[in-house]
This record gives C-alpha cells, sequence and structure tokens, in this order.
C-alpha cells in the first residue's frame, strides 16, 4: 500500500520537474508508477492533490521532519546549523520542483498558493514543535515557537532564492559562512 503510493509520487516528482504542472499527466504518471489511473486517484482525489503532496514530501527533503527530531540530541546551535544546511541542500536537490511552484504560480495563482501554503505550514508544524521541546526544557527562552519557525524558514529561504534561484550574486557569501552568521544572531536572540 505504502509502497504503491511511494512510487506514484517519485513518478508524479520526475514527470513535473521534466513537463511542469500543466504539461505532466495523469495517465503518464500511472504508466510510469505501474498502476491504472483508477489506482492514482484512489490514492490522490485529483492531479492538484497529487503535485500537493509531491511538494510536501519532497520539500526540503522527504525526511525532514526525522531530521529536526534527530537533531534533539545536538546542542541547539549545532542543531540550527544542521537543520539549515538540510533544508538549503533539500532546496538545492529539488530546484526544477520549486522553479515550477514559481513558474505555475502566474497561471494556477490559487493553486500554488495553497500548496505553497501547505508546504510551509507542516515545515512550521515541526520547528514550532522543536521549538516548544526546547522551551519546555529552559535550553531557550519563552517566545511564540511558531513565530520564532517562519523567522528560521524565512532566512533560508530567502537565502535559497538569492544564491541559487535568482543568483543574485552568486558565490559572494560561502553557505557555511551564511549559515553560521545567521545562526549566531538566531541564537543570541532565542536562547535561554
Amino acid at each position: 500500500m505504502e509502497d504503491t503510493r511511494n512510487r506514484i509520487l517519485k513518478a508524479a516528482l520526475e514527470s513535473f520537474s521534466k513537463h511542469g504542472y500543466t504539461g505532466a499527466t495523469t495517465r503518464e504518471i500511472a504508466r510510469v508508477s505501474e498502476v491504472t489511473e483508477v489506482t492514482l486517484f484512489r490514492y490522490f482525489q485529483s492531479k492538484e492533490k497529487l503535485f500537493e503532496n509531491v511538494v510536501c514530501k519532497f520539500l526540503p527533503g522527504p525526511e525532514f521532519g526525522q531530521f529536526v527530531s534527530n537533531a534533539k540530541e545536538l546542542d541547539y546551535r549545532q542543531a540550527l546549523e544542521s537543520i539549515a544546511h538540510f533544508f538549503l541542500e533539500g532546496l538545492k536537490q529539488n530546484e526544477d520542483l520549486i522553479r515550477i511552484l514559481y513558474m505555475e504560480s502566474q497561471r494556477h495563482y490559487e493553486l500554488m498558493e495553497q500548496i505553497y501554503s501547505a508546504l510551509i505550514n507542516n515545515l512550521n508544524v515541526i520547528l514550532a514543535d522543536y521549538f516548544t521541546e526546547l522551551q519546555g526544557k529552559n535550553i531557550i527562552r519563552r517566545f511564540d515557537p511558531s513565530v520564532g519557525a517562519k523567522m528560521f524558514l524565512g532566512i533560508w529561504i530567502a537565502f535559497y532564492e538569492e544564491e541559487h534561484l535568482f543568483a543574485i550574486d552568486p558565490g559572494k557569501v560561502k553557505t557555511v559562512e551564511a549559515v553560521r552568521e545567521c545562526i549566531e544572531i538566531f541564537v543570541r536572540g532565542t536562547q535561554a
């Protein structure tokens, strides 16, 4: 059951990345994932839902939640650096998908906005839970964990867009240095 779902998602990722949202067809996705189109729609009610699931699974990476959970074992600063690097690497590895979100937003604005919101909300919940747990252990000070999560994500989304997606002054600041500086600022603002 889960294997079929994952095959469909992988085939959809490949198809959306190659043909864009509009150019990808559920018929082709079903063929590549070796299921019927009816089976595909049993798992995902529509092409829109399929695309939303692809985006939420593969951005920034399919294991982001687990990675954040494992990072709890690290020192706060190290954990945030690791999460930032994982997040940025996941975005780079799935750049085609991100470009599709941007390009298709011209034709399907409401749909892309809905999918982007679902993605950000999912990531925000993961990070807000992480911050809440650290607050409970008095590792970081009290603040709205959801706001902290949005801030943290916003830093890396903006950095990725500038460095990789739009190539504004590429390479001016090394990623490792930028992550270290941003984490330093974030840690000083949140540490207990």
